[in-house]
This record gives structure tokens, sequence and C-alpha cells, in this order.
């Protein structure tokens, strides 16, 4: 049963990120005619999915307890985790790039982020309610 629950709740995250590279890696020349940063986008690609996937863990490992203080700590802890590595990025590039900031990659960041999180979300779900049927 782990290692469906690692399968189930990854493959989506990982998935997303596999095509969200081929999609930017395609259109890479396009990009710049649109005034987005390809690299900013492919970096902000990385650091959501490699966030995603630490987040992901411990939403599972939130899962497998029994007692409730641990199961809110891990998920507050993962959305706490997400939200300041996300924010320490975004100021390490604002701070690096401050009149040359690309606002349109750094809003297609912000999209991206909720998506992850949407991905993410949907998948403890549905491992939640997989593991509610089974112990039922």
């Amino acid at each position: 049963m782990q290692k469906g629950i690692f399968g189930k709740t990854y493959s989506p995250v990982l998935y997303l990120f596999i095509g969200l590279t081929s999609v930017f890696l395609a259109l890479q020349y396009i990009f710049p005619k649109s005034g987005v940063n390809y690299i900013v986008l492919m970096i902000g690609n990385l650091l959501l999915f490699i966030v995603g996937m630490i987040s992901a863990a411990m939403s599972i490992k939130a899962l497998r307890h029994q007692n409730v203080q641990v199961f809110l700590r891990l998920v507050y802890g993962s959305f706490m985790l997400k939200f300041f590595v996300l924010a320490i990025g975004a100021f390490i590039y604002i701070s690096i790039y401050k009149k040359e900031i690309n606002k349109p990659a750094l809003f297609t960041c912000f999209g991206l982020y909720f998506i992850y999180t949407f991905i993410e979300v949907r998948s403890v779900m549905k491992q939640m309610k997989l593991r509610k049927n089974t112990n039922a």
C-alpha cells in the first residue's frame, strides 16, 4: 500500500512538471517575442516542483498519523514551507533584478503555484478518501 500511495500522490505532480517543462522548451523561442523570460519560467517551475514534492511527502506523512495534532502540524507545516520558500525565491529574484523584473514570467509562476497546489491537494484528498474506504 505504501508504494501505491507514493505513486498515486507524486505522479500527478511529476507529470505536471514534465508537461510544463516540455511546453516551455517547445515555446522558448516564442517567449522573448511576447516579453516572457524563459529562464524565470523554468527556474520557477523547477522550484515549484521540488517544493510540491516535499509538501506532498509531508501531507502523505500526515495521513498516516492518527493523532490530529500531528496531522495538523504536518499539513500546516507543508503549507508554510511552500509559502516561505517561494516567497524567499521571489524576494531573491526581485532584489537581484530590481529594475529588470519580468512581470509576465513572475505572474505566470504565481499562476503555476495555484496549479501545483491544486494538483497536490487533489492527489492527497484522493489518498485520504481511499484510506477512509479501506479502514471502514
